[in-house]
């Protein structure tokens, strides 16, 4: 694969990831992704690394909703 390929794809993977590319961009990021081992495993490090970010996030919100729940019940 071109280096250059590689790093317009490796470029858009968390794009590519939050569903936020074209459709055109995606096609051409899975495509890339078939035939380039190299940018496979950028991308699973990738995907783990978006994944772990959106856990977070979510348990911080969780978390948030639950202690000011418990304030305001705590304030009735």
């Amino acid at each position: 694969m071109s280096e250059n390929n590689c790093n317009d794809t490796l470029g858009k993977v968390f794009d590519f990831l939050a569903n936020e590319l074209e459709e055109t961009d995606r096609t051409n990021v899975l495509d890339h992704l078939e035939d380039c081992q190299a940018c496979q495993k950028e991308y699973a490090i990738e995907s783990k690394i978006s994944k772990i970010i959106t856990s977070s996030s979510m348990e911080a919100q969780t978390s948030f909703a639950s202690k000011m729940q418990s304030r305001l019940q705590s304030e009735i």
